[in-house]
């Protein structure tokens, strides 16, 4: 026990004098800009609590063409899109709406049918984040009726 106390006050010295090195006035051109942080989806819906189990992070790099929606479908797990190019609008089933622009971040919708569409004449890319579990689908479509 008086091992793992030792370990864990060492453990936050070291990630105490790590976190300043980034934010540290000693080092020019380093810029932190904070882009979004929300427990809110982008309807204004409360993200759900976290999954219990271990964690795994993926990352996806979509491109929707112009003129291209994506299927309706579902996440189960936490997941935000970067918006690097282009724009997208995401339509939640029953009619809520909004348009995501180049440099925006989408938080997507957890257990809620959604689906994506690009209705400009660029391609949109996206870089997209999800925080899962081994195994848990990133996404599920909607079945057809």
């Amino acid at each position: 026990m008086r091992l793992v106390g030792c370990s864990l006050i060492f453990f936050g010295l070291v990630m105490a004098s790590l976190v300043p090195a980034h934010a540290d006035d000693n080092h020019s051109g380093v810029v932190t800009n904070l882009v979004i942080r929300s427990g809110n989806d982008w309807t204004g819906s409360p993200l759900p609590n976290y999954l219990s189990s271990t964690p795994e992070v993926a990352v996806l790099r979509f491109t929707i063409p112009p003129q291209t929606a994506l299927p309706i479908h579902q996440h189960p797990a936490i997941n935000v899109a970067y918006v690097m190019d282009g724009e997208l609008t995401v339509f939640q089933e029953g009619g809520i709406q909004r348009t995501f622009k180049k440099g925006e971040v989408v938080i997507e919708m957890v257990e809620k049918w959604h689906h994506g569409m690009n209705q400009g004449s660029v391609p949109v890319e996206l870089v997209v984040f999800y925080a899962t579990t081994k195994d848990l689908p990133l996404a599920i479509r909607k079945p057809q009726p």
